[in-house]
Parts: C-alpha cells; structure tokens; sequence
C-alpha cells in the first residue's frame, strides 16, 4: 500500500532519548499495516545520535536519514520538509511519543472527509517522564471549516495551538504556500502556525490528546537565562511586526473569495498582540530584580521598540 504520511524528527544529541523513541514510536509504527515514513534529520550531532538513526534505517524501510551541519530547529525542519514525498507530514519531537492509534485515527479521518483536507489538528497532553498524565489541554472540535474560522476557535481556546507537531499537513498546500519556519530566531511557531491555519480551505480538528509532551526534570528545574529571554522577546517582536504586516498585505491583495473579512482581520491581529503582551509582562518582571546594567538597557529598548510599532 502506498505511504500516506511522513513523520519529520528533527534531532541533536539524542542518542539517550532515540532509545526510549524506538521504544514509543517505531516499534509501534511497525505494527501499522498502511506504511508511514519517518524521516530523521541530523542536525550536526556530535555523540552517537546519526549511528542508531542510521540502525533504524538498516532495521525499518520505512526510515530515512538525513544528515546536515548544526544550523537549528528551524533549518532542520524545513530540510525535512523538502524530502517528504507522501501526501501529508506531520513534525515530531523525539523526546516526545504519539499515543499507540494515533496514525490509525488520523487516516481515518483523513479518508473520511468529503472534501481534501488541508490541515488536521490533533490534541496534546503534557506527561511526566513516567509516562503519567500531568495535563490535557483544552481545545476544540471543528469539523471541515474554512482556516479563517479555525484560527479564531483554536487562538482563542487553545493555548497550545501554535505547537508545530500537533498538526497534520498536506504537503501539496504547505508547499503552494512556500511555509517555511524562519532561520535563527526563537518563537518561529509563532511566526508561522497562524498563517498555515489561517490559509486553509479545509480544516479539521479533535480534542482527543494523542501527542505526547514529556516534561523531563531538567527542563522544570533549569535555571534561568535573562540574556536567552529577552533575546526571545525581541523574536517575539520581529515576528509580530511580520505578521501584521503580512495579514493587512493579505487583506489588500485578496482574491474575490473575501475570507480576510473585518472580523478576522481584528481576531488574528489580537492573536499576535496576547502573545507580545505576554512578552511584555515577561520582561517587565525581568527588570525588577535584574542587576546587569546592560541587560536592563536591552529590556528598555526592547521597551521602546515596542512603542515605535
């Protein structure tokens, strides 16, 4: 039978976590009967991590390897992204583990809808490195709508809508549109999930929480880094800017189907403003006990930035 979705992992210095992702994911993939494929990309790895991928490849003709220097996430999954040649992808973090139907459930409903998808969302929950269950995000149920209505139901409910992996992509439409996640820059999501949803034409969705998120200790007691997070604010900034630019370009110039209507104009412009508010309450807390005078003079300019848009 031919291969219907692909699955990008995008990975660095993770030969202890490829492990546990044989464990989860592969092993579970194998007992699919409509075939899948995964594709890892080895972004500059310097332990075994590209060796066991490479072993996967060997055991699993499903799986192919690409290996690049390190040059980010971003650039990782773009790459991946050019070597799909299923009908639809769909991105995966190899510290985390889809629930064992998960690609079951989404080809049915792929085959089920009447008319071709473009985008199906599925539903994340955050679990501990036992595999117990932390928390399930909230979301929505949406049945084949337009990606204008999508954005505004998932942006406003859904906290957790901009996560890359908990989507499911026809390639066809992600490529028409030249998607690409933007080089060297933190909170790329959020420069362009919107818009990926935002332009669909068909769109479906499920509250069921089939991603897995592994919250792993080190990540909760990590320690701070002011410099990385206004650095992040800044990105936060650069991206909002885009955005908003783009979405009135998209107004302007749109075809007679007239889906940047007034209303969605105002709802994703909102969007993109929640997430720089939350910046800017994130940096205001920053100042108050930051002692590094020029960190404190990056967050007020990141300040005065702001106010120039």
């Amino acid at each position: 039978m031919s291969k219907k979705i692909s699955i990008i992992v995008s990975v660095y210095n993770e030969e202890e976590v490829l492990f546990e992702f044989y464990r989860e994911t592969i092993k579970v993939l194998l007992l699919i009967e409509n075939p899948y494929e995964i594709i890892f990309v080895n972004d500059g790895s310097t332990d075994n991590t590209l060796q066991i991928a490479k072993e996967y490849m060997i055991k699993n003709e499903n799986c192919i390897v690409i290996s690049k220097k390190n040059t980010g996430l971003s650039d990782s999954r773009n790459m991946g992204t050019k070597y799909v040649k299923t009908p639809y992808f769909m991105y995966l973090d190899a510290d985390d583990f889809l629930d064992r139907d998960t690609i079951g459930i989404i080809e049915k409903r792929l085959e089920s809808s009447e008319k071709r998808l473009d985008i199906f969302k599925i539903n994340v929950k955050s679990v501990s490195e036992e595999e117990v269950i932390v928390e399930r995000n909230k979301s929505v149920e949406l049945q084949e709508v337009k990606g204008t209505e999508a954005i505004i139901e998932l942006g406003f409910i859904d906290k957790l809508y901009m996560l890359p992996t908990v989507y499911v992509f026809r390639t066809e439409y992600f490529r028409k549109n030249n998607f690409e996640f933007e080089y060297g820059r933190y909170h790329e999501d959020y420069g362009l999930i919107p818009f990926t949803v935002l332009l669909a034409d068909n769109v479906t969705t499920t509250e069921e929480t089939l991603y897995n998120y592994v919250l792993s200790k080190n990540s909760i007691t990590r320690t701070k880094d002011n410099k990385k997070a206004i650095k992040k604010a800044e990105d936060t900034l650069y991206f909002y800017k885009q955005s908003i630019l783009a979405i009135e370009e998209l107004k302007k110039n749109q075809n007679d189907d007239g889906r940047i209507t007034k209303q969605v104009y105002k709802k994703f412009k909102q969007l993109y403003t929640n997430g720089l508010i939350e910046k800017l309450k994130e940096m205001f807390k920053i100042i108050q006990t930051e002692k590094n005078e020029e960190l404190r003079i990056e967050i007020e300019k990141f300040f005065e930035n702001v106010k120039k848009f």
